[in-house]
């Protein structure tokens, strides 16, 4: 009985070892899942951003048009060309926004990837060093009777 309990006990191991590496790789998946949303998020706004520019250039053509100022005056280009300005400055902060809560995202992501094979060895390890000290205890008990 006393030689199958260090197999027991490294079976226990290994399996401890499998189940985190599981739960590791399963939380990797999720997160990868967000960082995906997270790259999903980044396209509606640039895509919001951009109908919110057309939105407001339309406008102030309408307003300028509306009373009667020239649409291709040098104050007209001037202010449309702001617009972009502002709105291209806007867009671009907001993708690197994006960009690094994606990017965060995924390096968790490969940290716990890595977390669950570092469990599957570690268990394995543990459960060698338990089978291992078992031989030990048996061979010094096997060797300490026999005197």
């Amino acid at each position: 009985m006393g030689d199958s309990s260090p197999l027991l006990k490294a079976g226990t191991q290994v399996m401890s070892g499998r189940a985190t590496a599981k739960a590791n790789k399963t939380e990797a998946v999720m997160i990868e899942a967000q960082a995906k949303g997270v790259d999903l998020q980044a396209l509606q706004s640039s895509e919001r951003r951009r109908e919110d520019l057309r939105a407001g250039l339309a406008a102030v053509m309408a307003s300028r048009a509306a009373r009667g100022v020239s649409l291709d005056s040098p104050s007209a280009i001037a202010v449309e060309k702001e617009l972009r300005r502002q709105s291209v400055r806007d867009e671009g902060v907001e993708r690197v926004g994006y960009r690094n809560q994606a990017g965060a995202l995924r390096m968790s992501a490969a940290a716990r990837r890595r977390a669950g094979s570092n469990a599957n060895i570690g268990g394995y390890i543990m459960a060698a060093g338990t089978v291992a000290d078992g031989v030990a205890n048996a061979m010094s008990a096997g060797s300490g009777g026999g005197r």
